[in-house]
């Protein structure tokens, strides 16, 4: 298992690049090659993090060929984008193919993901994404999520608080939206135009739709204080390396 703990700036770079990087070195082992050539480009793919571990798994003479069984990454303090840092993110990667000569991804079989994102993360990314909610607060419960979103209505400003749970929008995977439980105003249950307008301004919470890797959210769970996601890694559109 190979970790970096490096985090420099950086100018993004085609995908490719991380799965190219097994067809590029012979050293013995072929699997420690891999993961350490796979390491040394993940700040750069997927954004900097405080540590990167890397295992590689496959035939040493189809790794020299450009094919992989696995890719294994886990990744801790991830910022996957300028405004968000994720706690932990792991990542999957099975049956991949990459031609040596074209330097283009020839095949992967599956990809999947999980990351968790906790209280101090979000409420950073909260204040730098959504500027013009002063006041936002978003809580991660034990069990659940509690926001209070400051509204307007009827030229009264007041505060909204709601309770309820993440899932992934039904529209976009990538973003998550807040799903309202129960609101109130007080100890005064908000009327359904006040709670949507409050939903209005609050979603999506979170977009991950514009990440160097993006990422399909099929599942959400929040626990202890933390949000856990899971899903799939979008490895579409992928160029060649130059």
């Amino acid at each position: 298992m190979i970790m970096i703990r490096k985090i420099l700036p950086f100018k993004s770079k085609p995908v490719g690049l991380l799965l190219g990087v097994i067809v590029c070195g012979c050293g013995h082992p072929a699997q420690e090659t891999a993961a350490h050539k796979i390491a040394d480009v993940l700040p750069r793919v997927i954004g900097p993090a405080y540590r990167y571990d890397v295992q590689v798994d496959g035939d040493p003479f189809a790794l020299s060929r450009g094919r992989a069984r696995t890719v294994h990454i886990q990744g801790q303090a991830v910022q996957i984008a300028p405004s968000l840092t994720l706690d932990t993110l792991n990542a999957d990667a099975n049956d991949i193919s990459f031609s040596r000569e074209t330097h283009h991804l020839e095949h992967i079989g599956s990809t999947a993901f999980t990351a968790t994102l906790g209280q101090t993360n979000l409420a950073t990314y909260l204040a730098r994404t959504k500027p013009l909610l002063p006041g936002l607060a978003v809580t991660l419960g034990e069990r659940d999520v509690s926001a209070r979103v400051p509204v307007e209505f009827l030229g009264v400003r007041t505060t909204a608080a709601l309770s309820g749970t993440l899932s992934p929008s039904t529209s976009e995977p990538g973003k998550l939206d807040f799903q309202t439980d129960s609101a109130h105003l007080g100890a005064i249950p908000l009327p359904p135009a006040l709670v949507n307008l409050a939903l209005d301004r609050l979603n999506p919470l979170v977009d991950l739709t514009h990440l160097r890797v993006p990422l399909t959210v099929s599942r959400v769970s929040v626990a202890h204080s933390r949000l856990s996601l899971g899903g799939s890694v979008d490895l579409n559109g992928l160029v060649p390396l130059k």
